[in-house]
């Protein structure tokens, strides 16, 4: 099997929040896309944070959660990679520091994708069902 790069596994045109979305907002963007994780950007559209359904979840006894900002539960250091990293030292990623998605970046810092766990099952599944690694994403 040849080596594959991140951009060859990653979601592209990721949604994203600006960093002063409430979380009632992000729920909802997440709701919409059908995503568990979201880059949070800056005012120039820079990374600046994910946040996960996990995070809202923690969030959610919070009174007033409609006016809560984002930036009081997302993760702040953000693991990123680049579209031409191996998809290999991504993954390697992902098991180590036991997170479930990475923030695919171009040199400005600006998010063009993410790569997620579930990437890498939809690429074991069709290796696995003898299907190139260049098939479409397995629907469940």
């Amino acid at each position: 099997m040849r080596p594959l790069a991140v951009s060859e596994l990653m979601t592209a045109g990721v949604v994203t929040v600006p960093d002063d979305a409430t979380l009632s907002n992000v729920d909802w963007e997440m709701a919409l896309a059908d995503v568990r994780h979201v880059p949070v950007v800056d005012g120039k559209g820079r990374l600046c944070g994910i946040v996960s359904d996990r995070d809202l979840l923690r969030s959610m006894n919070r009174a007033h959660r409609g006016q809560v900002p984002v930036s009081q539960v997302m993760t702040v250091q953000v693991l990123t990679v680049r579209p031409e990293t191996p998809a290999r030292d991504a993954l390697e990623q992902l098991l180590a520091r036991k997170v479930s998605a990475l923030v695919v970046v171009d040199d400005a810092q600006l998010p063009v994708g993410i790569v997620t766990a579930t990437d890498f099952l939809d690429l074991a599944f069709r290796a696995l069902s003898g299907l190139p690694v260049d098939a479409p994403h397995a629907e469940a």
